[in-house]
């Protein structure tokens, strides 16, 4: 089964901001690779999802939130994600560094980012199944 996977507002800040980082820090060119890898990888997510682990803050929720990681050694990124069998939908909800504090000691709540953004308002990837 094919799922549509949707990011969320809060998701494409994450990205956003992240590639701006990159691009103040390397060039625009680093940072347009860095994205587009990045959104292949969250592409992915249309087949198996569950074939990534269980997030650390799934326990703190009553959703099951996943985890994909992307990026190779010290420039890895978490994507944290639900499965939303019932509409057959991947939901990204939050990107951040690997090396970030856990989600839910830094005031970056990532049972927030999913529970506080309504399901219907994430930007489709035109992944439909």
């Amino acid at each position: 089964m094919a799922f549509r996977v949707e990011i969320s507002p809060q998701a494409f800040g994450d990205l956003d901001s992240i590639s701006a980082y990159i691009r103040h820090r390397g060039s625009f060119e680093s940072a347009e690779r860095w994205f587009n890898g990045i959104v292949a990888a969250i592409k992915t997510l249309r087949v198996a999802p569950q074939r990534c682990p269980l997030a650390a803050e799934s326990r703190q929720l009553e959703a099951e939130v996943r985890l994909l990681l992307y990026g190779k050694r010290n420039r890895r990124y978490k994507i944290y994600f639900a499965v939303h069998k019932e509409t057959v939908t991947i939901r990204v909800f939050h990107v951040r560094h690997w090396a970030r504090r856990p989600a839910d000691t830094d005031g970056g709540n990532v049972a927030q980012g999913e529970k506080s953004v309504p399901r219907s308002r994430g930007r489709p990837l035109g992944l439909a199944g």
